[in-house]
């Protein structure tokens, strides 16, 4: 009995270290460390929480800066230049500087003279009864009566108001006239356009500050896009 006790515990032995030998030989299944690290990692370009960071990019254009009236607005590329020509100045329309390119000429009284596009701003004059944004609007209209005579007087033209309506301009209240000018015998004094849109903006600064002023006036040969451009460009600076 004593040797078949022994014999039985030698197998059962056996049998043990037979296991244990064949687990052995099972890989172990481990978490794979480049595992942890991308579940920790954000693509680039996008922001925890699955949002996607859009970039925009903005091209920054040359401004005009009025430091007199506040207003600043675009440049626009060349042929046009810094500048508002001087003779348009006069008592009750002093402009502070503007834009300006020679369109083409005209025959004024025996004299060949440079027809311009031009874009000018300045401070609203003393001439223009204003005491707040009430008055925008028949001020803005006052001042495209004015400018008609002064600067379009020497050749017969026809005036057609496109638009007469309130606009914010940096936050600031705002009125804005769009006029169109046609010159049905401008051939005949050698200009080579027919139309000429353009606006006039007045826009309040409030307190005790006067209005500033804006004028563009295009000739349709030099793009009547570009008085859009001009008057989107505007702000208060």
């Amino acid at each position: 009995m004593l040797w078949l006790l022994t014999f039985v515990t030698t197998a059962v032995l056996v049998v043990l270290a037979w296991f244990v030998k064949d687990i052995s030989r099972v890989p172990t299944v481990a978490r794979p460390a480049a595992l942890s690290a991308s579940a920790r990692t954000v693509s680039r370009g996008t922001a925890p929480g699955g949002t996607r960071h859009r970039v925009s990019s903005q091209r920054s254009y040359p401004h005009v800066t009025d430091t007199t009236s506040g207003l600043s607005y675009r440049l626009l590329a060349s042929p046009w230049g810094q500048g508002c020509p001087s003779d348009l100045n006069t008592p009750a329309l002093d402009w502070s500087t503007g834009e300006n390119t020679v369109a083409g000429q005209v025959s004024l009284g025996g004299s060949i003279i440079d027809w311009h596009g031009l874009a000018c701003s300045g401070q609203l004059q003393q001439q223009f009864a204003y005491a707040g944004p009430a008055d925008l609007e028949p001020t803005a209209m006052g001042l495209l009566g004015a400018l008609d005579p002064a600067y379009y007087a020497g050749v017969p033209h026809s005036r057609t108001i496109e638009e007469s309506s309130a606009m914010q301009v940096s936050g600031h209240q705002g009125w804005i006239v769009k006029f169109l000018m046609t010159y049905p015998d401008g051939a005949s004094q050698g200009l080579t356009w027919s139309s000429e849109p353009g606006a006039v903006v007045v826009v309040d600064l409030g307190g005790s500050q006067a209005p500033a002023v804006f004028y563009v006036s295009v000739p349709a040969n030099l793009g009547t896009q570009n008085v859009t451009t001009l008057i989107d460009s505007l702000h208060v600076s």
